[in-house]
């Protein structure tokens, strides 16, 4: 038969806000030093940090009372499921609305991502095109330069023989 425990989770979780509302942190350990030292501390950071994540999770700090929703009278009950509805309602239509919002920027922006893509794109296209044209016009120029420098060869290769003919008659007739 397993004994009692020897401080229970209520105490427990009020040694814990004490502890917050006093300014200190509140740890396992603080909290049993808190209790005098009672109780085992493996249950008492269970407890705690449980009762850390039901309080992260709520929305609000929640108030205990001994009664619950359905124990209200019925007109209470009957009210605040029609406000309980109408703001569900309420929430939903603003996340849809949010929703919409955020897929028409969405849109907006994919848009205008497009368009100066495009424009890139453009630019990019008109100077391959430039490019292809100056690529093509180096190449006439080079095709150009290298005939005129074959027939300025030639020109030249005929010169240094009628050169040479004219010097070889030049010492003939010196010679004479």
């Amino acid at each position: 038969m397993a004994r009692h425990p020897e401080v229970s989770e209520k105490e427990i979780i009020q040694a814990g806000q004490e502890l917050e509302s006093a300014g200190k942190m509140a740890n396992p350990g603080a909290i049993r030093a808190h209790l005098g030292y009672r109780g085992g501390l493996l249950r008492i950071k269970e407890i705690w940090e449980s009762f850390q994540r039901r309080k992260s999770e709520s929305l609000h700090d929640k108030q205990v009372f001994d009664i619950d929703f359905e124990a209200l009278p019925e007109d209470y009950a009957q009210n605040a499921g029609q406000l309980i509805t109408r703001v569900t309602t309420a929430l939903e239509q603003m996340t849809i609305e949010a929703y919409m919002h955020s897929q028409q920027l969405f849109e907006k922006r994919i848009k205008a991502l497009e368009k100066s893509h495009a424009a890139q794109m453009d630019t990019l296209r008109q100077a391959e095109i430039d490019a292809d044209r100056s690529i093509t016009n180096l190449e006439d120029e080079l095709e150009l330069a290298q005939s005129e420098a074959k027939s300025l060869a030639e020109q030249n290769a005929k010169l240094l023989i009628e050169n040479a003919e004219l010097k070889g008659r030049l010492s003939a007739f010196e010679s004479k």
